[in-house]
This record gives C-alpha cells, sequence and structure tokens, in this order.
C-alpha cells in the first residue's frame, strides 16, 4: 500500500491495484442519485461523503478535503460550475479532481465543465462500470501527481543545497587565496574579516535610512559581504620592499604601491571574462579597483568621482580605512577611535560619500564595539 500527500492535503493510503481509502465527495442534488453513487462506491471500497447542495459540498471541502469530487452540473442556487469554480480559487482544493456527472448531453456544456476545471464528464444515466473506471482513472493520475510534485521538490531541494556546498567551497577558496595574501604583512590581523563586517554594517545602515533601497537588496548586501574580502588581493603582487617597509613610501613606491588596486581587479577580471554573469565576480572587480577612490576625485585609479564610483567600492572604502587606521602596521602605531572618527567627520564629501560618512557616524560607537570584540 502507498500512502502520499493527495492534492486535498490529506495523507491517504492509496493502493495502486484498486485505491481502496480513496476520499470521494458525491454532490448531487437528488437523493436516488446520492444513493446509488454511493452504493457503486461502497462496493469498491472507497470512502465517501454525500451532499445534496453546492453550499453543503463546501462545507464538506472546507472540513476535510476529499480525494476526488463527483459532481452534478445542473443544482438550484449554487450549479456545478459553480462549485467546480470556487474549488479551483481555493489554494488548498484546486487541485483535487472533479468529474462531473449530468443529464446535459451538449457539447457546450460538457465544455463548460471542462473550462471551469473539470477533468471528466460522464452523462446520466450512468454505468457503475463507467464510474468506477473514471474514479480509479483520476485518483491514480492525482496519486502520480502528487507523487511527482513531491519528486520535483525533493529534487529542487537536492540541487539547491548541491549549490550551496558548491558555493560555500568556492568562497572558502577564495577567502583562504585572500587571506594568504594578507599574511605577506604580518601586521594585519584579522582585517579582511573586520572590513567584512563593518562593510555589511554600512550597506544595512544605509538601507535603515531609506538610502538605495532598489540597490541594497539581501542578495547585494550577502555579495558586498564576502567581495570585501577581496579588496586587498591585488598586494600579492607587491614587492616586499614596498608592501613591508616601514616608514613612509617614497613618491615612487607609492606609485608602486597604488598598483595594487589595479593588479587585483585584472586579476578577477581574467576569470570574469569567462563567467560574465558571476555577480560575485563583477562586485569583485568593483571592489578591489575602487576601494581608493575618492569622492572629491582626487582617489586612484581612475579617479572616479562621486556617484561614478561603484556604491560597493564606497562602502568597503570607509570600511578599509576606518580598520586600517585603527590597526598597528609597520609605517604607523594604531590611530585611537576618536582620531579615526574624526577623520572620517573631516572627509565628508572629499574623501568620502558623505551618506556613507553619516552613516558611520549612526554606527560609530558599534564600529569600536567590533573592533575590540575582533582585535588584532
Amino acid at each position: 500500500m502507498t500512502t502520499s500527500r493527495v492534492p486535498g492535503g490529506k495523507s491517504r493510503p492509496l493502493p495502486a491495484d484498486d485505491l481502496r481509502g480513496g476520499n470521494i465527495l458525491i454532490v448531487d442534488d437528488l437523493p436516488e442519485n446520492l444513493r446509488l453513487l454511493a452504493r457503486v462506491l461502497k462496493a469498491e471500497g472507497l470512502e465517501h461523503q454525500a451532499v445534496s447542495s453546492g453550499k453543503l459540498a463546501q462545507e464538506a471541502a472546507l472540513k476535510e478535503p476529499p480525494d476526488l469530487v463527483l459532481l452534478d452540473m445542473d443544482m438550484p442556487e449554487m450549479s456545478g460550475l459553480d462549485v467546480c469554480r470556487w474549488f479551483k480559487q481555493d489554494e488548498n482544493l484546486r487541485d483535487i479532481p472533479i468529474i462531473f456527472i449530468s443529464a446535459l448531453q451538449d457539447t457546450e456544456d460538457k465544455v463548460a465543465a471542462l473550462v471551469a476545471g473539470g477533468v471528466d464528464y460522464i452523462s446520466k444515466p450512468f454505468q457503475r462500470e463507467e464510474v468506477l473506471a473514471r474514479v480509479r482513472t483520476h485518483l491514480r493520475l492525482s496519486l502520480l501527481q502528487a507523487k511527482l510534485v513531491s519528486h520535483t521538490l525533493e529534487l529542487e531541494q537536492r540541487v539547491a543545497d548541491q549549490v550551496k556546498s558548491v558555493t560555500a567551497s568556492h568562497l572558502a577558496t577564495i577567502f583562504a587565496l585572500a587571506k594568504l595574501a594578507e599574511a605577506r604583512d604580518n601586521d594585519t590581523g584579522r582585517h579582511i574579516e573586520r572590513v567584512q563586517t563593518f562593510a555589511r554594517m554600512l550597506a544595512e545602515q544605509l538601507r535603515a535610512m531609506g538610502l538605495h533601497r532598489d540597490r541594497l537588496t539581501d542578495v547585494f548586501i550577502d555579495t558586498l559581504y564576502q567581495t570585501a574580502s577581496l579588496h586587498d588581493i591585488g598586494k600579492v603582487g607587491i614587492p616586499d620592499a614596498v608592501l613591508l617597509k616601514p616608514g613612509l613610501l617614497t613618491s615612487g613606491e607609492f606609485t608602486v604601491m597604488k598598483t595594487h588596486s589595479a593588479l587585483g581587479a585584472e586579476t578577477l577580471q581574467s576569470v570574469l571574462v569567462r563567467h560574465p554573469d558571476n555577480r560575485f565576480l563583477s562586485m569583485g572587480v568593483d571592489v578591489a579597483r575602487h576601494h581608493h577612490e575618492k569622492w572629491d576625485g582626487s582617489g586612484y585609479p581612475d579617479g572616479l568621482k562621486g556617484p561614478a564610483i561603484p556604491l560597493s567600492a564606497r562602502i568597503v572604502a570607509l570600511a578599509d580605512f576606518y580598520d586600517a587606521l585603527r590597526s598597528k602596521r609597520c609605517y604607523h602605531l594604531p590611530f585611537t577611535h576618536e582620531v579615526t572618527r574624526r577623520m572620517i567627520k573631516e572627509g565628508r564629501g572629499s574623501h568620502f560619500d558623505p551618506e556613507l560618512a553619516d552613516a558611520f557616524s549612526a554606527l560609530e560607537e558599534r564600529f569600536r564595539s567590533v573592533r575590540q570584540e575582533m582585535g588584532e
């Protein structure tokens, strides 16, 4: 015996051989028809409930959704067509198969029944064998449809789980590569993780302020969180003599250091060419290349100004700036929160997007806390 969730929402045993246990709702305004159909179904071992009006059919279906409906078409007050349409408008009942049994013989009536949502039409006077054959057929089809839906959902879930697993694996690998590049600079500690956290906080605060809501979707923010780890990946191509030099860089050395933005972006772009629809890589290119651009156009590598700077890069720029100044580097001791906060405030509209500077101001105590919790 096979148990399956049928369209009515109930789990009922429906054996493949005789389908005994199926629950049939009979709707007919003539008592003799109800009695005759009830005897036919009972002899076959099929559970049934007989009602004499459309209103009673509605009440019965809502109380216990049937597996199939045998429905008279020509009834007073509420016709069979009206009953059928009502079933099809209910999300929990719309998939229940409805077989019309009617004395109406015109083709137009039969077409109307099928258009309303019926799956079959039996003409009165009906034959016992015909009724049972149609009932068996549609119960089996309903069962198979339910199994197909269940199987499809199971396959979709398996695919989703596999995609999630593969995506997590890819992201872990990319994060490991970013950490490997960061490891060349022994002073950075958990810089990547903190920049990721600060970037998410800023993006969520912008959205809470009613800014860029069309862009700052959950998907955008999750992608931003992941791609923030790539902002300095180009430093893997910077010579140690420059990257690890204590003290200030010369003009020539600073020129070399600045190339890390383009190096990181070009590396990611070479992969993006082969996967042009990859949202992660696309945002990663923007973040890696433009996180040192400034609102007034004085940044690098492209001197972009204002809104021309990708939103993702603007967010990571401030997150990176805050954590870089708060961290010990070979060329400077860590700045205090107060000093860093003042520099961001002074850079509003010149270094930083004014909206992001305002978002930081709303979050500055949380920034301080996160920096303490996620220390070196």
